[in-house]
């Protein structure tokens, strides 16, 4: 697959496959499916972080920065 200079500028190119989580092709479409479950988790288990952390960083028991 070939991506083209605007696709770069845009952000990359669309996802072909339906295996990328953002839309964008990430790659994942070498993976054999036990990998793809794999890095899917990863990825699944990484956002639930950031969410998690975004939450709790605003909560009423953490600090806060003035």
């Amino acid at each position: 697959m070939q991506i083209r200079a605007d696709q770069i500028k845009e952000g990359g190119a669309a996802c072909g496959c339906g295996r990328s989580p953002t839309g964008k092709c990430c790659g994942w479409h070498a993976l054999t499916e036990q990998a793809y479950r794999v890095k899917l988790d990863e990825y699944e288990l990484e956002q639930y972080r950031k969410q998690a952390q975004e939450l709790w960083s605003d909560s009423c028991t953490s600090g806060r920065a003035e």
